[in-house]
């Protein structure tokens, strides 16, 4: 049990910021930390708690009152094993210590048991906060008792357990029958195709069961055996003795949940003690480059300017790298199937449909609420996709390159910045128009969208790659480490969207108490992400460039 403690410690401090990197912007983190927590944890924490609470208190009287908490924590646990086999697959077999611990005196069980814990408390911290967040909605709505809450907290910290051991074990089974995963790309081109796969199946399913209204919602999960949520039960069988610890036969349910995730952990044991020492041989990091293909890319070089040349070189890493092409590029292009599947989700009473004949005939409001989408969106989109708020951090080991060669820091920020607005912004200009060309706005209108859009995209381009060189996560051993502990990701989303948020709800409260019209919010709209675009660039000018200067390496 000591060396079990004593790696897990060692394993969780890896992708963690260093001590350097902690040490180095201790304010910052502090800062930046309440941000997220109180910007971005908590209401999404408060939201999951209401809708969990206003679908189990109209189930109460229909003796299916357990049904929505345990939909709820079965889509978790789904999304929690879709997202998680890439982690599992990276952490177990393309980490930088594998080299270090197979030569130690360890058995295969410790050091799978070690990667495992030290991967399941760092990838579900905000799986905790929601999961907590809906037995909390689900026990105020349903009455029970107050030892409930003692059940809520064990499920919090164990339900994600299960999850990521048939990750785990379906990680170790691949590696063992197929002889064509020998690298991470290929991992990460297989788990980018399953979780696409995934999204299109929900889009499908909900599309086929007519939508997830409040009311139809609340129909469908009113029958005790719902044989949604009994499929689901067998899947996941830990998580319905959980939800009925709470309401009663508790002692008995709660036995058979910890049994139930006992035995995953001595079958997920057993297999990679028979398995994981003949699946980790033979791995590499990504996938070999020949010498007849370097050689010929060395005679194709021509000669550019030195602007072009990084760009091109900042595109080709995005690109030919999949733990970043599917984390960053891919985002541009599918997030309108998440639009589709809530669109979808409104089922018979979508409001969407009500907005789009409101657009059509010209509304006032509705205009201004399009507006105010697609610079939230472009917001939302270029934080998301972390090409800017991880610029910096991408080049690791290599960060002396940025340094050392003779090009003013300067210009390797707008070369950093034009990919993620090319990215990014290109992306959100073709979706703008085709949803304009949709809806009739006219050229005028779809031209100032267009440019607005743009200017979102900028001030989030600038402004992430500056909350990057506050303090940039440069000791990383794999592409997906590097975006998994960067957390300046996630700061500069967090602030992004509590800035997009705070906008939004100041133009529709204008709009809505006061005589300005929709064409006046606009126009301040315009004006001020004017300033925000130029004070992330002098941001940049001025405090990037000497925080880079500043990083010792």
């Amino acid at each position: 049990m000591s060396i079990f403690l004593k790696l897990t410690a060692a394993l969780i401090k890896t992708v963690e910021p260093s001590t350097e990197e902690k040490t180095r912007k201790k304010i910052f983190y502090r800062v930046m930390g309440f941000i997220a927590v109180f910007g971005i944890m908590l209401p999404m924490a408060f939201l999951v708690g209401v809708i969990i609470y206003a679908l189990t208190k109209p189930l109460m009287s229909t003796g299916a009152g357990t049904n929505a908490v345990k939909l709820f924590l079965h889509l978790v646990s789904i999304f929690s094993f879709v997202f998680g086999i890439n982690v599992i697959f990276s952490v177990f077999y393309f980490s930088g210590d594998i080299e270090s611990l197979l030569p130690l005196p360890l058995k295969p069980y410790q050091i799978i048991g070690s990667k495992f814990t030290a991967a399941l408390i760092s990838e579900s911290i905000m799986e905790f906060i929601v999961i907590i967040a809906a037995f909390a909605g689900y026990i105020i709505a349903s009455g029970v008792p107050f030892y409930s809450w003692i059940f809520a907290v064990f499920g919090m910290l164990t339900l994600p357990i299960i999850p990521l051991i048939y990750c785990g074990i379906i990680c170790m089974l691949l590696m063992l029958i197929t002889g064509f995963i020998k690298n991470k790309d290929t991992v990460n081109k297989i788990t980018g195709l399953l979780t696409f796969g995934i999204i299109i199946a929900i889009a499908v399913f909900v599309s086929n069961s007519g939508g997830f209204d409040t009311e139809h919602l609340t129909d469908a999960l009113s029958d005790p055996n719902n044989p949604i949520i009994n499929t689901l039960n067998l899947i996941f069988p830990h998580i319905a003795f959980l939800v009925n610890a709470t309401i009663g036969n508790s002692f008995i349910n709660i036995l058979f949940y910890i049994g139930i995730n006992l035995a995953a952990i001595a079958l997920f044991m057993l297999v990679g003690q028979l398995v994981y020492f003949r699946t980790v041989s033979g791995i590499s990091g990504s996938s070999p480059t020949s010498r007849k293909k370097f050689s010929d890319t060395i005679a194709k070089m021509k000669q550019r300017s030195v602007f072009a040349s990084y760009v091109k070189k900042e595109f080709r890493i995005l690109f030919r790298t999949p733990a970043y092409f599917m984390n960053c590029i891919l985002i541009n292009l599918i997030w309108p199937v998440f639009l589709y599947i809530v669109y979808l989700l409104q089922g018979q009473t979508n409001f969407l449909d009500q907005f789009i004949y409101d657009i059509h005939k010209g509304s006032e409001s509705a205009v201004l609420l399009f507006i105010l989408g697609v610079s939230a969106l472009s917001v939302l989109i270029t934080a998301a996709n972390c090409i800017a708020s991880a610029a910096l951090t991408r080049e690791g080991k290599h960060f002396a390159f940025i340094k050392y060669i003779p090009v003013p820091y300067i210009s390797q920020i707008n070369a950093k910045a034009l990919v993620s607005i090319i990215v990014s912004g290109l992306g959100m200009i073709i979706y703008v128009i085709a949803a304009a060309v949709y809806l009739n706005m006219g050229i005028k209108l779809t031209v100032f969208c267009c440019i607005l859009s743009l200017l979102s995209v900028t001030f989030v381009s600038y402004f992430g790659i500056f909350m990057d060189s506050v303090n940039p996560k440069l000791i990383w051993d794999d592409e997906l480490n590097a975006l998994r502990g960067n957390y300046n990701i996630f700061f500069n989303m967090a602030l992004a969207i509590l800035l997009e948020a705070a906008t939004c709800a100041a133009a529709c409260l204008l709009f809505t108490f006061t005589d300005l019209g929709a064409l006046i919010i606009i126009i301040g709209l315009f004006i001020l992400l004017m300033a925000l675009t130029a004070m992330s660039y002098l941001l940049c000018s001025y405090r990037a460039t000497k925080n880079i200067d500043n990083i010792l390496i």
